[in-house]
């Protein structure tokens, strides 16, 4: 009785580990791929809406794909655009700094960024983010026009802050006494 025991363990082990092969091997991976298509899905959703101009349902939509999701780093950066395009500035920089920690390599998220902090009116990050898109090389029409445009945006801030600067004050008295003082400083 003991070897018909022995083969019984061995073949319930040998099913299970089958099972267990097949469920990381075949099923494991093809739920993977569902859950990856549906979070592309929903991304193409969120950013036709977006195109379309009805930002409230592309937020909504965008909001539905897992930041730990394949298309995370994506769905942040629409999310922020989708912001900016409402004027809601604040909630922009957070959905972008979030798509920029998910995808550091990412010039078009590092201009929305600088974009931005310059309606922020933050021109110190602004100009750090345009100068950090500057260090991309170009590679399509489309990205020399980002980076002319980054540089444009950079052009424009350093004239704003000539603008701002205080006035040049005298440091140092005046050379000429005044009336009435000694010239010698009293002594």
């Amino acid at each position: 009785m003991s070897k018909l025991k022995i083969i019984l363990a061995t073949s319930v082990a040998a099913i299970a580990i089958a099972a267990a092969a097949y469920w990381f091997l075949v099923q494991q991976p093809a739920q993977q791929a569902q859950v990856a298509r549906a979070e592309q899905a929903l991304l193409k959703s969120g950013i036709q809406l977006y195109t379309e101009g009805k930002f409230q349902e592309a937020l909504e939509t965008l909001e539905r794909i897992p930041s730990s999701g394949e298309y995370a780093a994506k769905a942040r950066y629409y999310q922020g655009n989708t912001h900016i395009r409402l004027k809601d500035y604040q909630s922009a920089v957070e959905q972008l700094e979030q798509s920029l920690a998910l995808d550091s390599d990412n010039a078009d998220t590092l201009f929305a960024l600088g974009v931005t902090y310059f309606k922020l009116g933050n021109l110190t990050l602004s100009r750090g983010y345009f100068a950090s898109v500057l260090e991309f090389p170009p590679e399509t029409d489309q990205e020399m026009e980002r980076m002319e445009e980054a540089k444009g945006l950079m052009d424009i801030m350093a004239r704003l802050e000539r603008q701002q600067a205080p006035p040049a004050t005298d440091a140092e008295p005046s050379a000429d006494p005044a009336p009435g003082e000694p010239v010698d400083g009293g002594n």
